[in-house]
């Protein structure tokens, strides 16, 4: 991970709760969830403004748009990835993946957060992708091109946005919970096996994207809107992920009473 790193929530009463939620076997993955992210607040609250976040969802905006135009390579180069003339899944995920590390060198802004933010965004632009594909390698080019054109669409560019939003919550969520989760698999312990953790751990996923669809409700409409007005730029980014963060985080505890 980053330099600039999360923290420690061990000592805090609020992550003494999330421990409490973890013995209770009777809590429900809602609550353990939501309970984390009230330990983990400062975190959230950090993403508001982190470079590599925002400078991750940025290119995530601008790649649908590269896709409609008729040289989807040169499109992405001027974007800052470097990839061949019909990138294929790989070459999309590798030159974005570059272009990051790139913007984060020149700016020093390399974090915990942004880490999280920027292998949730590769991984969306992989599962979207090779989406009716066999894999990565194998995805073909002309595919992948109309497969990232259909993403900016209004109503598709919501599922993009909720599906990277649903990624980075999940990411920070298993973050903290990592380091506590281990302790309770066992005989008499709320995980009593392996296969019931991996089990939670599909839960807390589900849980993310289920809570991002408050992102959805808005991010078509944001993303078609500023393009044709005048066009989305890193700070009007930025901007936008710190207004997601907030409705993530409020969901998150509205959600626990559910």
């Amino acid at each position: 991970m980053g330099h600039n790193r999360l923290g420690a929530l061990a000592q805090t009463r609020s992550w003494r709760k999330v421990i409490d939620l973890l013995e209770d076997t009777g809590s429900r993955t809602a609550e353990i969830a939501s309970a984390t992210a009230t330990a983990a607040r400062v975190g959230l609250e950090r993403a508001k403004g982190d470079e590599g976040l925002s400078y991750s969802f940025w290119l995530l905006c601008q790649i649908p748009l590269a896709a409609r135009q008729a040289d989807f390579g040169k499109a992405l180069r001027a974007l800052g990835l470097d990839v061949p003339g019909s990138p294929s899944a790989f070459d999309v995920a590798a030159g974005f993946t570059e272009a990051v590390e790139s913007h984060l060198r020149q700016t020093r802004g390399r974090t915990d957060i942004g880490e999280i933010g920027q292998l949730s965004a590769a991984e969306c632009l992989t599962a979207t992708a090779t989406q009716g594909q066999k894999g990565l390698f194998s995805a073909e080019a002309e595919n992948v091109q109309n497969t990232f054109g259909e993403r900016s669409t209004q109503k598709n560019f919501g599922f993009f946005a909720q599906d990277f939003f649903a990624r980075f919550a999940n990411r920070f969520l298993a973050y903290h919970l990592s380091r506590e989760l281990s302790n309770h698999v066992g005989e008499g312990r709320r995980f009593g096996n392996i296969a019931e953790h991996e089990q939670f751990k599909e839960a807390l996923e589900l849980h993310c994207r289920q809570t991002a669809r408050i992102v959805r409700e808005f991010a078509g409409t944001w993303h078609s809107k500023t393009n044709y007005e005048s066009g989305i730029t890193p700070v009007k980014a930025k901007h936008f992920v710190a207004h997601a963060m907030t409705k993530l985080s409020d969901e998150l505890s509205r959600r626990e009473g559910r």
